[in-house]
């Protein structure tokens, strides 16, 4: 993805536009985190073929709890809270996730599944992760149609089938990419390749979205919302794993290794998938490990490990056994 030519200064610095702490009720206190705005750019399409570009998804709505949590087993205890509306899921879709902002499990994400006034129950086991006075949040997930907008501000080019219209890339439950588009006319909406109704889609916690233009002119997406304020902790389990920075912040390739794994070719290692950013097409990197060892291409070329992946990236784990990326926070 390009950069507009702010972007470096703007990662460092975001614009400040509240930093408080509010209450909403007696018994559930929302934290506002910094919040800011970036600006990212999705190429035109060139001469003849799709152009993909990477948008990230690191700035989060604001909390609707934040306070004290202890969990047992997948129910996890909300020390005052008062949670009311609509807050499982939506036709089998989250709508909220939890958020451990303490402790070694500081950064960890867990979608909610059901909830009572003053508990979740989660889609995962991070009670480990939640002993007794750890700091935690009930956050809304942001959805595609947040990001990329609706009918009424679409950022990308809709049409009436997937052929004719931009194309969008998500990292489903299996670690296989799925297509999105925006259809417009009758029945219009965000809908699958298939054509199923995706309005309910959600793009997690520094995941990326993969943009494929098929319209020659770019267009600049401002993203704005909450700025992480603890370490994050982004999970590659087998498959494919879409990711980001956990802030708008330049990360280098090489902060990658050793969490994922090298290995002596392309094959036996992780793979690593960046978008070429004259072609627009994804290039393979992998870690080597022994003899000539380093960040290499998928010919085995020595590639340039300080190479900015903060915008997205794919990894592909060869092994069973998720490895944890820790962002820590250096902002």
């Amino acid at each position: 993805m390009k950069e507009t030519p702010n972007m470096k200064k703007l990662n460092l610095s975001l614009a400040i536009l509240a930093l408080a702490a509010m209450s909403v009720s007696a018994q559930t206190t929302v934290n506002s985190p910094i919040v800011g705005y970036q600006t990212s750019t999705i190429a035109g399409k060139g001469a003849g073929a799709s152009f993909l570009s990477f948008l990230p998804n690191n700035l989060a709505k604001a909390a609707i709890f934040t306070g004290g949590g202890t969990a047992v087993g997948t129910t996890v205890t909300l020390a005052g809270a008062s949670l009311s509306g609509s807050i499982g899921p939506v036709s089998g879709v989250p709508t909220h996730y939890l958020l451990v902002k303490s402790g070694t499990g500081a950064g960890y994400v867990t979608d909610v599944t059901a909830f009572t006034a003053g508990s979740v129950t989660t889609a995962d086991n991070i009670s480990a992760s939640i002993p007794s006075a750890t700091t935690v949040s009930v956050v809304p997930h942001n959805k595609l149609s947040d990001i990329l907008g609706t009918s009424t501000g679409l950022l990308i080019t809709g049409g009436g089938t997937v052929t004719l219209a931009d194309n969008v890339f998500l990292v489903d439950s299996t670690g296989a990419l799925k297509t999105y588009y925006y259809k417009t006319g009758f029945g219009g909406g965000w809908k699958t390749s298939t054509g199923a109704d995706a309005t309910l889609t959600i793009v997690y916690p520094n995941e990326s979205i993969i943009v494929s233009r098929k319209q020659t002119a770019p267009i600049s997406v401002v993203t704005v919302g909450g700025v992480s304020d603890e370490q994050a902790k982004i999970v590659f389990s087998q498959n494919i794993n879409s990711a980001c920075s956990a802030a708008p912040l330049s990360i280098p390739l090489s902060s990658l290794y050793p969490t994922i794994a090298g290995g002596g070719t392309v094959t036996l290692a992780d793979n690593v998938y960046l978008i070429n950013p004259t072609t627009g097409a994804l290039e393979t990197f992998y870690y080597k490990t022994g003899f000539g060892g380093g960040w290499k291409t998928s010919a085995g070329a020595v590639a340039d490990a300080t190479r900015d992946i903060s915008q997205g990236y794919l990894v592909q784990r060869k092994s069973s056994t998720a490895a944890v990326l820790t962002q820590s926070k250096t902002w």
